[in-house]
């Protein structure tokens, strides 16, 4: 095999070929948690077609949802997108060296580090270094440490990133935006405002994530309280974006260069976990008023028994009056007519005297506290059709008033 297994190779050695050096063109965290999301979202919706036709629509709603909210928390607790700023201009790139290019310098930042990027906006042919591929995406994390004041072995992660940089050679524009974080005192002090911030957000985001795994499995059984906790899941985001906005930094983080100042903005996370915190609560609120007002209607929309949520209670004739006099109370009270529902059951055998067999009526009652909202706390069973094919027909058996 002479010529085949040498075949390009130098004194019989194996080819080795220099490393492709890239640049990050993709957060392969938040890249991995979107497709999580998708696949899982698409194996629920894989499962649906074995429902039945009329409850299929409304699975597909819950299941879309869920898992919609589900996949917002996870990528904005670990996106880098909640505040973003950019600029093209001219800047220097090397230290020492006079050439300027024409590039788009950019500030990601996210609740645990801050992200920065440096492309060549202008053509490789008018550029004034030749071979140079300019393009750069650097990450410097702050978690969650401040530590000692400058750049020793006892600094914050921030300031100790921001120095093996130095070494490294990074080119000056991140490196200028990096210092801007690295500051501490008098009233630069972006980095421990940031860092304190992405604190506080990603806490109240860490327990937004288990509130939302309750709700989903309390929805299956107690939709009320499944509806408390998804009303706390929005809460809770509700409440990152406000530390967010309050701790992050009294004074607006304006960095400049040539052609103008980078001033950020809030991002894509930022306002992806507003709109979802607020959903979530809004959610929470409906479904607490139909299972208050219609609690049959919500109760097959998610697929539970209706009367799983009633105890049933037998009551003779003097603890029904009591039980009467209060629902009449609570319907003045309320002004609105509501039928107590209760349905006397007689036994057949026995004559229906107050002798020998009291009145007793069958009451189903909801297991609940909140009696002001409530359509109604007791309802009556629903009487079963009578099938005239299920009544059994006796052949050769005289009838009274039949020869």
């Amino acid at each position: 095999m002479n010529g085949f297994f040498d075949f390009a190779r130098k004194e019989g050695f194996p080819t080795q070929f220099p490393a492709n050096k890239t640049a990050v063109t993709v957060d392969v965290l938040e890249a991995g948690l979107i497709l999580a999301s998708v696949m899982l979202i698409l194996c629920f919706y894989m499962i649906i077609p074995g429902f039945r036709r009329k409850y299929q629509p409304v699975i597909f709603v819950r299941v879309t949802l869920s898992l919609l909210i589900g996949a917002i928390l996870i990528t904005s607790n670990f996106g880098q997108a909640w505040e973003v700023g950019e600029i093209t201009t001219h800047t220097s790139y090397k230290a020492g060296a006079k050439e300027e290019i024409l590039a788009t310098v950019g500030v990601r930042l996210g609740l645990r580090s801050v992200n920065v990027t440096l492309l060549q906006t202008e053509d490789k042919k008018n550029s004034k270094l030749p071979g140079e591929k300019i393009d750069y995406n650097e990450r410097f994390w702050w978690t969650w440490d401040q530590g000692l004041f400058g750049f020793g072995p006892y600094a914050g992660v921030l300031q100790q990133s921001f120095r093996q940089a130095q070494n490294r050679g990074l080119p000056l524009p991140i490196l200028w935006v990096v210092d801007y974080f690295t500051m501490d005192g008098e009233g630069l002090r972006y980095g421990r405002h940031y860092r304190t911030a992405g604190w506080y957000a990603h806490i109240a985001m860490w327990a937004a994530f288990p509130c939302w795994l309750l709700a989903n499995v309390l929805f299956i059984s107690v939709i009320r309280y499944g509806a408390y906790f998804s009303a706390l899941t929005g809460a809770l985001q509700l409440l990152a974006c406000l530390l967010w906005v309050v701790v992050r930094n009294p004074n607006p983080l304006i960095i400049p260069f040539e052609a103008g100042n980078i001033t950020t903005k809030y991002g894509i996370h930022f306002w992806l976990t507003l709109i979802s915190g607020t959903a979530c609560v809004i959610i929470g609120i409906v479904i607490v008023f139909f299972d208050l007002r219609y609690p049959d209607d919500i109760a097959l929309f998610f697929g539970i028994d209706p009367l799983a949520d009633y105890e049933e209670y037998h009551l003779t004739a003097s603890e029904l009056a009591v039980v009467r006099q209060k629902v009449y109370s609570e319907v003045v009270r309320q002004k609105v007519y509501s039928d107590i529902g209760m349905v006397e059951f007689a036994n057949p055998d026995v004559p229906d005297t107050d002798k020998t067999q009291p009145a007793t009526r069958c009451v189903l009652k909801r297991r609940t506290t909140v009696r002001v909202a409530q359509k109604s706390l007791f309802r009556k069973p629903t009487t079963t059709a009578e099938d005239e094919n299920e009544i059994p027909l006796y052949l050769n058996v005289p009838r009274q008033g039949h020869s």
